[in-house]
């Protein structure tokens, strides 16, 4: 499957990694243990070779094994992509491939497989939760004196807008022999934009 040039995707991103405080690769700065991560993207508009992708949900869950950011970049994580079990078979066709070419497959270079799962998902603008079968994880917006969002301006990943701070409550996976699970961690919550 080829992806023909003209597409673009937008929706929602929520993110919760091993870092208690702010993420440092979002200032593009490292972390000497590496780090993991839950990412989620919810695909509200968009279509690639013409075929309408919103109402699809992909997750990430990704182990980053090397303390730089630089090497986050070329290097990558890896680990395994989840998406849910609503793409129709046409649908799926086309992710197949997206998902490991763009979107978070962007930084993760190892891929240890593609499911189709369930996704649960409840969001009332202030808190998300997100549960599949090999992981889950809650967050909320970090607000400030005012009462907004926390923002985040001028971070590293062009792909996102609007990106506001989290408190994840708590995340974790368990697949591919690879078993996380955090609480208290920092998280992220944003607008995203692929074109291709």
């Amino acid at each position: 499957m080829e992806l023909k040039s003209g597409w673009q995707l937008k929706g929602i991103y929520n993110e919760a990694c091993a870092a208690e405080g702010y993420c440092p690769y979002y200032f593009g700065r490292g972390r000497a243990d590496g780090c993991r991560y839950f990412m989620v993207f919810r695909i509200q508009e968009g279509r690639v070779n013409n075929i309408d992708l919103s109402g699809i949900t992909l997750l990430y869950m990704g182990d980053i094994p090397h303390p730089s950011f630089q090497e986050l970049l070329e290097m990558g994580s890896e680990g395994g992509i989840y998406i849910s079990d609503n793409a129709t078979p046409e649908q799926r066709e086309i992710l197949d491939v997206l998902a490991v070419k763009t979107i978070g497959g962007m930084l993760m270079k190892k891929v240890f497989g593609i499911k189709y799962v369930k996704v649960d998902i409840e969001e009332d603008g202030k808190t998300a939760h997100f549960k599949m079968p090999f992981g889950e994880m809650k967050q909320a917006l970090t607000t400030g004196p005012a009462g907004g969002p926390v923002r985040l301006e001028n971070q590293s990943l062009p792909f996102l807008s609007d990106v506001k701070a989290c408190h994840s409550f708590f995340w974790n996976f368990a697949d591919y022999g690879r078993h996380f699970d955090y609480k208290d961690r920092c998280g992220t919550w944003a607008d995203f934009a692929f074109t291709g």
